[in-house]
Parts: structure tokens; sequence; C-alpha cells
């Protein structure tokens, strides 16, 4: 159970973080000089990479080593879902550093 909560906490961060990443480029494309997008953006960030996958993964070996079948399929599911989604938010706020010239972001990234 701890462990889950843990597991937990880490999706509950990946969530909140590209919730952020998006809402943030959104207002960034609007207005690039907006400095509390810029902010909120920059926390987002630290906050994925702060959010280590290796660490999700051995967590996940720890609970799933006990489980078999479909339990343990839908752990491993959710997992690749989260981490791809963590991925994604990671790429795309790349991109929009490059399109918008925004070379301070960089290098949070």
């Amino acid at each position: 159970k701890f462990v889950k909560d843990i597991i937990d906490s880490q999706y509950h961060k990946i969530d909140h973080a590209v919730a952020e990443i998006k809402e943030t480029s959104e207002a960034l494309l609007k207005n690039t000089k907006c400095r509390k997008s810029s902010e909120r953006f920059i926390v987002a960030l630290k906050t994925l990479e702060l959010v280590q996958p290796s660490d999700i993964e051995q967590h996940l070996g720890t609970i799933t080593s006990d489980l078999h079948g479909k339990e343990k399929e839908a752990l491993e599911t959710e997992a690749r879902a989260k981490l791809t989604n963590r991925t994604k938010a990671l790429e795309n706020a790349r991109k929009l550093s490059v399109k918008l010239n925004l070379p301070e972001f960089l290098l949070y990234l």
C-alpha cells in the first residue's frame, strides 16, 4: 500500500505538470512576455524533470512482483501511459521554446 501511494503521488505530479505545461503554453503563444506564465511553465518543467521514470519503474517492480494477470497488466499499462505523457510534455515544451525563440527556457529543459 505504501509503495502504491508513492507511485500515485508521482502520477499526480506528472498529471498536474502536464496540464500546467499545456495551459501555460497556450498563454505563452498569446503573450511571450507574460512573466507569470513563464514561471508556471518553468516550474512545471522542473517538476517533470524531477519525476524520474526509473524510480516509478523500480517501485512498480516492487508491487508487481507479487501480482499476476490483469491486475499486474493494468498497473504496467498505467505506468506506460503516465511516462509517455511525461515524455510528450517535455518534447512539446522544447518545441515551444524553439518556436517562440525562448532561449532562457532551454536552460531549464
